[in-house]
């Protein structure tokens, strides 16, 4: 057997069963570690609850990616704006600053693809260990200075503010420029 054929076959398979992996209330959502073995890409399933988002920030090293299962959402990355819908693939290349915004009632559900830990990282720097599946209930305060601190320490600094309402509404309507 070649040395290949022998990595191979003494590998594992990693499984991920519905409603395990380790859980993070961070910020507005809820975030579920599915996949987080050495050498293999890190798989977060994030929920992300109606008029949540992510600040404008970017990833030094990282390139993001996601999958959106459901719910709706506005992006805007570097120049470019444009709306999600379920079923979308998104990758965003590192280095080039972005922000989402969650449009409409319904949470938004996907699953974040990351090659390196840095942003799992920031996530168990400032999250919680969540008691429940659901989103958290947003009556905790949050140090955002030390949150905005542990960003930049794990590659990932804000930059600026989240995406607005309107910036948001424009961007799903089609209107963004």
């Amino acid at each position: 057997m070649t040395d290949t054929h022998q990595a191979v076959a003494t590998a594992t398979a990693h499984h991920s069963a519905a409603g395990t992996g380790d859980a993070y209330w961070f910020f507005d959502s809820l975030m579920v570690i599915r996949a987080a073995e050495p050498g293999q890409p890190v798989i977060i399933e994030a929920t992300v609850a109606p008029g949540g988002g992510a600040p404008l920030h970017v990833h030094a090293d990282l390139d993001d990616s996601f999958y959106l299962v459901s719910g709706r959402l506005a992006f805007r990355c570097g120049e470019q704006s444009f709306a999600v819908e379920p079923g979308a693939y998104v990758a965003l290349p590192h280095g080039v600053p972005h922000t989402f915004r969650v449009v409409g009632a319904e949470p938004a559900v996907m699953l974040q693809v990351h090659s390196d830990d840095s942003f799992l990282r920031f996530i168990q720097a400032v999250g919680r260990p969540a008691p429940s599946r659901g989103l958290p209930p947003g009556d905790e305060p949050m140090d955002m200075d030390a949150a905005f601190r542990a960003a930049a320490e794990t590659g990932q600094p804000v930059i600026g503010p989240p995406m607005s309402d309107e910036e948001a509404a424009a961007i799903a309507a089609g209107r963004a420029a």
